[in-house]
């Protein structure tokens, strides 16, 4: 039986990496995942300093793309990861994943993964002297209320993904702090308000350096305490390849603007009041709608910083949107939930994630925001 053989993967040691070369090595070795059955493991740690876009997240939201070039920082759009719009400085930050077939029982369900792994990661950060470090929910990992990374769960259709990242040192916050737009209640459920105290980085809380190499080395020998062999190689001649084809597009204006609320607003059909809400459940939702004179959302947008698959599912929300009255809540209720509570839908630890009502309180203030708008005309832009 598959859960009585030994466990071994396959582990590459990425080290130094761009966003480009990082964001395309991920769909490559999901990929692999998927037709040789094989787990992978890697780890790296950031080599340039670069904002990192969510697969769901609206970018206009998060970021100033026109201060960020001029500023000459690079962003890219992680490819089908969720979460939110991270920035990561040179060396900063640590990094691991593990890609797992979904074929395999042990690696199927993503609260088991999560459950799983915790202890391997919090046996890693003991060897660094980072006992003290706690995970709130499911994700985050958190030193005296301040975030020190994270270990998220989630379905990218081919296979399951475990990962996370660890603070090594502080990037440059200030230069962040010009680029950056914090959506309304990001630190709402936070016991630390201010971004410049909210991070902390392992020098901090082991009150010594904490290089990549030495949390590479932890991790490694706390995944062989659990009794899982790794066999060390290097990227195939195929997997090159696909890594030269994809690294080009994770930072097109197309990639960036996938998630875009200026280009929702622009793109609406003239004659519409348009509007954009956020709410914070558990995790940051946001929605757009363009309502027309009788009340019918005629487009919509949702956006957000959730770990969810499949991640074709938040835009097939905002698709059933399209035709529903504003005015009748429990038809957008029943849209939403629709999509988002079908059997096909995961993210792991339900009780720390998205829910339907998180959408829907989303909607219902990008609503009640359109409804203060005047009607676009054809030349109208956006100023949300």
């Amino acid at each position: 039986m598959i859960g009585d053989e030994p466990e071994r993967w396959r582990y590459l040691d990425l080290g130094r990496q761009g966003p480009y070369e990082n964001g395309a090595t991920m769909p490559v070795l999901v990929r692999s995942v998927a037709e040789h059955g094989t787990p992978i493991a890697q780890t790296s740690v950031w080599g340039q300093t670069h904002l990192n876009v969510g697969w769901f997240d609206d970018v206009d939201a998060t970021l100033d793309l026109d201060r960020c070039r001029e500023l000459g920082v690079e962003v890219v759009r992680r490819q089908v990861y969720g979460g939110g719009t991270a920035f990561y400085g040179a060396e900063c930050a640590a990094m691991w994943g593990f890609m797992l077939p979904k074929g395999d029982d042990r690696y199927r369900d993503l609260d088991a993964l999560i459950t799983r792994f915790q202890p391997i990661v919090h046996d890693a950060l003991d060897a660094l002297g980072l006992g003290a470090v706690r995970f709130e929910g499911s994700s985050d990992l958190r030193w005296q209320g301040r975030k020190l990374g994270a270990l998220t769960a989630q379905d990218v259709v081919v296979c399951n993904s475990v990962g996370g990242f660890v603070n090594l040192a502080r990037p440059d916050l200030d230069l962040y702090l010009q680029v950056v737009r914090i959506p309304d209640d990001k630190f709402k459920d936070k016991a630390v308000k201010d971004l410049r105290e909210y991070v902390c980085t392992a020098e901090e809380v082991a009150g010594h350096p904490v290089t990549y190499e030495q949390f590479r080395d932890a991790l490694l020998a706390a995944l062989a305490t659990a009794g899982i062999e790794l066999e060390p190689s290097t990227l195939t001649e195929g997997e090159r390849y696909g890594l030269s084809k994809i690294s080009a597009k994770i930072g097109s204006d197309e990639a960036l603007r996938r998630v875009s609320s200026v280009r929702f607003a622009t793109s609406a059909p003239a004659g519409c009041a348009i509007g954009f809400g956020n709410h914070k459940g558990r995790k940051l939702c946001r929605a757009g709608v363009a309502l027309d004179a009788d009340g019918v959302i005629v487009a919509a947008m949702m956006a957000g910083d959730m770990h969810v698959g499949p991640p074709d599912v938040i835009d097939r929300v905002a698709a059933a949107l399209t035709g529903a009255k504003a005015d009748d809540r429990d038809d957008l209720r029943s849209r939403i939930a629709g999509v988002f509570e079908a059997p096909d839908v995961h993210q792991a630890d339900d009780a720390m994630g998205v829910t339907t009502e998180d959408l829907l309180r989303a909607v219902d203030k990008a609503i009640t925001d359109a409804r203060q708008q005047p009607m676009t005309t054809a030349s109208s832009s956006a100023d949300h």
